[in-house]
């Protein structure tokens, strides 16, 4: 059963979602212990260096969970497409691949399943680059997209916005949403250290207060998740992957 499991999962990490006019990803998120954790790593490694990995055409990146609030998922799996084009080419190669049946065996053994997101990217703000390792993930219940974006826009625009040190990516929930979020704000840092220093000014600045007035009539705020890159795999950049 948790064989079939990781199939569909996977099969689910390699479609993606369905209609890709813009940049889509997903969140394939599993629990593992500190002994399996290795095993994990070094099964995507050879996945990846296999003949059909190396015709990858997007990102995919293993994360830890630094702080995730009662979800079990200790790791997670993102990958990123620039297309459904890419995406089912490369899916129709990984099928046919004992490489794909290897990897999934060692899953079965190592991991348990926990969730599985797709996602659709709307937006990019800031210098996207593959150098931000640390990522917060914002959830948000949207009552009011329009409203919503502009108020991201106008904060990001802003004189303490443009001050942000990293990068910032908008994205809506297309499929795996059995929960009240419908879009996601993920945060890009070098370090936490960054990231904490920059929320010490975001938060004393007259910009974020008015964001704040202007962002809570479109939609609740549900929490945060912190994650950090373990490694990146595939020959393409974030840059490239979100550009529109």
């Amino acid at each position: 059963m948790r064989r079939l499991c990781f199939a569909a999962i996977g099969l689910s990490f390699l479609l993606g979602q369905a209609a890709a006019a813009a940049p889509s990803w997903s969140i394939i998120a599993f629990s593992t212990t500190a002994q399996n954790a290795p095993a994990v790593l070094a099964a995507a490694d050879e996945l990846m260096s296999s003949e059909v990995g190396k015709k990858f055409p997007g990102r995919l990146l293993l994360q830890a969970s630094v702080a995730n609030g009662n979800s079990p998922a200790t790791h997670s799996f993102v990958p990123i497409y620039e297309s459904a084009k890419d995406r089912e080419e490369f899916v129709q190669r990984m099928q046919r691949d004992p490489a794909w049946q290897q990897f999934l065996g060692t899953m079965t053994l190592a991991t348990q399943p926990v969730s599985q997101t797709l996602y659709r990217t709307l937006k990019s703000w800031g210098k996207v680059s593959d150098d931000d390792r640390v990522w917060m993930a914002h959830a948000f219940n949207v009552s009011d997209p329009p409203a919503f974006v502009a108020a991201v826009d106008a904060f990001l625009a802003s004189k303490t916005g443009q001050k942000h040190p990293g990068q910032v990516h908008l994205s809506s929930v297309a499929a795996g949403g059995l929960t009240p979020v419908t879009h996601v704000i993920s945060v890009g840092y070098t370090s936490e250290a960054e990231m904490d220093a920059w929320l010490d000014v975001r938060d004393a600045s007259a910009d974020w207060t008015t964001y704040l007035g202007a962002s809570r009539p479109t939609g609740e705020y549900l929490g945060s998740t912190l994650s950090r890159d373990l490694k990146a795999w595939g020959p393409a950049s974030l840059e490239e992957l979100t550009a529109r």
